[in-house]
């Protein structure tokens, strides 16, 4: 910013030296344009009146938004990069905390952190709606859901899952999911999960015994959840 006051005040000198010997009878006295021009304070008691010391002072004013917009930039991407970075730290830290993902390494954690998206939903939010084609799975951080389910509902917490069957058999959702409090849920998209039971088959073992079981006290067994 120095450089460049000295600089405009400087070229404006000799630009409107004879044009204005009073308000720019020196470098310092033009000093006074160039901070009120760089800093687009723009008083207009000391102005250019010849055409190359308006077309200068025209250049300076680009510039001084210039100068400002360069540290502006600078801290709203530096701002945004540490959002990110706390943003994975705590999809990190709930991704760890689901038992299904409790034995996997830090580095595969991060791994499945980085498909997952953090979603809040409020009491009575519908998650799922039965017939709604089946684009994700949800996992469960805190709070509890109802599945509508026959012969009665069916409550999940903390810990727990949905959604994976009907993944799986890329049929229609047959059960709607309530929140029943508030919840902070995980979601995986139907690409980022066949990818994922790919890249590691234990989850896919595992999440299979965890159907089974489930289906197992549900009646008919052939929810599609």
């Amino acid at each position: 910013m120095l450089v460049t006051l000295v600089f405009a005040s400087s070229i404006v000198y000799l630009l409107e030296r004879e044009a204005q010997p009073d308000a720019f009878a020196s470098i310092p006295h033009a000093m006074w344009w160039g901070l009120a021009t760089l800093t687009t304070v723009g008083y207009g008691d000391v102005t250019p009146v010849t055409g190359f010391g308006k077309l200068f002072g025209a250049l300076i004013m680009v510039l001084g938004i210039a100068m400002f917009a360069l540290p502006t930039g600078i801290l709203a991407t530096g701002f945004a990069n540490e959002f990110r970075k706390r943003e994975f730290v705590v999809t990190w830290r709930l991704v760890a905390s689901v038992p299904l993902f409790a034995g996997l390494d830090a580095l595969r954690i991060a791994e499945v952190a980085g498909l997952l998206h953090a979603k809040l939903v409020p009491p009575r939010y519908t998650v799922v709606r039965r017939g709604e084609a089946a684009d994700a799975m949800y996992f469960i951080i805190s709070g509890e859901v109802d599945v509508d389910l026959a012969p009665a509902p069916v409550r999940l917490g903390a810990g727990e899952f949905f959604g994976k069957i009907a993944l799986l058999k890329e049929s229609h959702r047959t059960a709607t999911v309530i929140a029943v409090t508030e919840c902070q849920l995980l979601t995986l998209e139907a690409a980022e999960f066949r990818r994922l039971l790919a890249a590691n088959p234990e989850l896919g073992d595992a999440l299979e015994n965890t159907m089974r079981e489930r289906l197992t006290h549900i009646e008919g067994g052939d929810a599609v959840l």
